[in-house]
């Protein structure tokens, strides 16, 4: 059985300033934090032995993987990237490993990913998109073998149009490639030595897939998990209740507004006065007495406006 291993060291510099109060993969997506999406991703798929990693606001991370009884690697004092936590991690590891980023929502099949490494070697999630080329292509030949990383494995002969998913599977032997010497590029070191030896296998996703990596994509997957437009491994109705105006209310959440398609965390209030459209209230929050539309309302009341 593969060891679990949950990126959760960084920054969110796009996702600011939501990620200078919570690091990004504690953002609620409709009141759970994404690390328990995560989490139950993948021990839907058996995976019981799972590490994750921390480096931003560590303090939080590590609070929830006590709760949820998982070790943590805290990267101190600096972070070690995509590559340097594997590495630093190869003792506890099991001979194959699947990293799953904490900011992206998706069902990737793990089983199938970790059936698809080569001895030695890794396994990519690949996922079509029209866009792939600006996102970055990556691309496998017609056996699934990965043949092409962006620039830093820039061959041809693979399939056009597809770019890595953020989520994949590596042997103990491929992660031994990564130096173990500080802050390192799991695609930089590894996977561009791996690649031309045909060592990278690979699954082409085409289930669901959001990248939280913005305040406007936070809010959109809010809004999409809210009207269940977007399947998780964990039914966020079994945390919160139906609330007016098709909104989802987590437990203690008042509201004595108005509220159309929102969500609200845990022990947030809306006051009387206050009238909120396609908007996310962090929990613990008291809302402004105010029409807000397409907002976050987070940290005690700050008000990020989604354009």
């Amino acid at each position: 059985m593969a060891t679990a291993f949950l990126l959760a060291a960084g920054f969110g510099t796009r996702l600011r300033p939501l990620t200078e109060v919570i690091p990004k993969p504690m953002l609620p997506i409709c009141g759970i934090p994404m690390l328990d999406y995560a989490l139950a991703h993948v021990r839907a798929h058996g995976h019981e032995k799972v590490i994750v990693n921390a480096h931003h606001l560590w303090h939080d991370v590590s609070i929830w993987a006590n709760d949820n009884d998982i070790p943590v690697l805290v990267e101190e004092p600096v972070i070690l990237g995509t590559g340097g936590g594997l590495r630093a991690a190869l003792d506890d590891l099991a001979e194959c490993v699947v990293v799953v980023n904490a900011d992206i929502l998706s069902n990737v099949d793990l089983t199938a990913l970790v059936a698809a490494v080569p001895e030695n070697g890794a396994a990519m999630a690949l996922r079509a998109h029209a866009d792939a080329d600006r996102i970055g292509p990556v691309e496998a030949d017609e056996s699934g073998s990965v043949v092409r990383i962006t620039s830093v494995v820039p061959a041809s002969g693979g399939v056009p149009g597809t770019h890595f998913t953020g989520v994949h599977a590596m042997s103990r032997s491929a992660i031994e490639r990564i130096p173990d010497d500080g802050e390192q590029c799991v695609i930089r070191t590894a996977y561009k030595s791996l690649v031309p030896e045909g060592r990278v296998g690979s699954v082409v996703h085409d289930g669901e897939w959001i990248d939280v990596g913005t305040p406007q994509a936070y809010l959109a997957a809010n809004l999409d998990v809210l009207r269940g437009a977007v399947t998780t491994p964990i039914d966020p109705w079994t945390r919160g209740k139906p609330g007016p105006g098709g909104s989802w209310m987590g437990l203690g959440s008042h509201v004595a507004g108005t509220v159309e398609r929102c969500v609200l965390g845990p022990f947030s209030i809306v006051p009387d006065g206050a009238h909120l459209v396609d908007c996310v209230v962090w929990g613990g929050v008291v809302c402004p007495a105010e029409r807000l539309e397409r907002a976050i309302i987070y940290d005690g009341g700050k008000i990020l406006q989604i354009d």
